[in-house]
């Protein structure tokens, strides 16, 4: 037995039965840990600083903005001239970024220079997802093993993401303002480290041997994916800030982490069903039907009643994350070269992450305004949709090469 021919959690055994895959897995894990705290982190200790909200936020968006930009640049290095590079600058300038970060602020420096050290700490995490999910690539080929390992990097993101967040609040609170960012300097050092060590370091093998570009104009499928993972993000940023925004009409704002959270264990659910869909099914097909049911069960959510009604809605809405998400990759594995793979994996993550921080500004003026922010996940939802359908009937041109 083989993942190449088994699906389900079966399958997951066989291809986690390699020790080195297993270390990659985990090593992938450890890594995408500052993505998912840095946010949190800056928030929290720009507030201790500034003791201002307003200056705290917009350093937490800088910093994921930052990491959204950079994401693509290292992952056009990483294609070009292996990982190894792209992620011993990360494991080292992550945790210097974060030291003079945590200078700045306990020396009270203007908000300028918080920004800069700000903008620095989010240049220099690495995009782990691409990084790994290209090796995978490389270990597992075409078939149901790259399906499977797909499915298990989205549950790791999602795993990261539920987290992530928790630990930066828990430690920040309870430790020292800084100790979110800390720990992002630590986990981001040795989680780029372990990688770096792994073997299976990419399609090349660690070492480029083209000067082939990422062009995604050159694929109507490959810009539809870009396009509708804009839509996807400003779905996720509208919704947690309208989510916030109706727990804390209600009198309790505690409660928004636990409405969240029902999401991120419907993601994981997700994305084991998904780990048991036959690799038979052309990837463009399930991405079809992935973005029906983001267009469905997300525009549903104007239709709460309440916010107790979130919990089951949101179980369901979350259950659409992995499977768009999986399904996105196995489109990108098959339209676009081998070369450029991390790159294109690095461009749909930035493309979430950069439309994440439009919508949660997008939710915030239209909570501000007394408006229902689920009827703009209504509209933007669909968008997703919309974007692959009109993909389907156009005829495919994949990348040259």
């Amino acid at each position: 037995m083989n993942a190449s021919t088994t699906t389900g959690l079966r399958g997951w055994s066989a291809l986690l039965a390699p020790t080195d895959r297993r270390h990659l897995a985990a090593a992938g894990l450890v890594a995408r840990i500052p993505l998912a705290v840095v946010g949190f982190s800056v928030l929290f200790f720009v507030r201790s600083v500034t003791g201002s909200f307003a200056d705290a936020g917009f350093a937490s968006g800088v910093a994921i903005a930052a990491s959204a930009l950079t994401g693509p640049v290292f992952g056009r290095v990483a294609d070009r001239r292996g990982q190894r590079g792209a992620l011993l600058v990360a494991a080292v300038g992550h945790p210097v970024a974060v030291v003079l970060l945590v200078a700045a602020g306990t020396t009270r420096q203007s908000l300028v220079v918080l920004t800069v050290a700000v903008l620095l700490v989010g240049a220099t995490i690495v995009p782990a997802g691409a990084f790994t999910r290209a090796r995978w690539t490389a270990m597992v080929g075409a078939g149901s093993g790259i399906h499977l390992a797909f499915s298990l990097e989205a549950i790791a993101d999602e795993l990261v993401w539920v987290f992530g967040p928790a630990l930066a609040a828990l430690v920040s609170a309870a430790v020292d303002p800084a100790a979110g960012l800390m720990a992002s300097g630590v986990f981001g050092a040795a989680g780029c480290l372990w990688l770096r060590r792994g073997v299976g370091r990419g399609p090349t093998g660690g070492v480029s041997v083209t000067r082939r570009a990422f062009v995604p104009w050159r694929s109507r499928r490959v810009m539809a994916l870009l396009v509708s993972s804009v839509a996807l993000g400003l779905t996720f940023g509208v919704n947690d800030v309208t989510v916030v925004a109706w727990a804390t009409e209600a009198g309790l704002p505690q409660i928004a982490g636990l409405v969240l959270t029902a999401y991120s264990i419907g993601s994981v659910t997700g994305g084991v069903l998904m780990s048991a869909v036959p690799s038979r099914v052309p990837p463009f097909r399930l991405l079809l039907a992935a973005s029906a049911a983001v267009a469905v069960f997300w525009s549903a959510l104007a239709l709460s009643p309440g916010l107790g009604w979130l919990f089951p809605l949101g179980l369901f809405a979350g259950a659409t994350i992995t499977p768009f998400t999986i399904s996105t990759n196995r489109v990108l594995h098959q339209e676009v070269h081998g070369a450029v793979f991390t790159e294109a994996v690095a461009w749909v993550s930035a493309c979430v992450a950069g439309a994440m921080a439009l919508g949660s500004f997008v939710g915030g003026v239209v909570g501000q305004a007394g408006g229902d922010g689920f009827r703009v996940v209504a509209i933007s939802a669909p968008a997703v949709l919309v974007v692959i359908a009109v993909a389907t009937v156009l005829p495919p041109r994949r990348q040259p090469g």
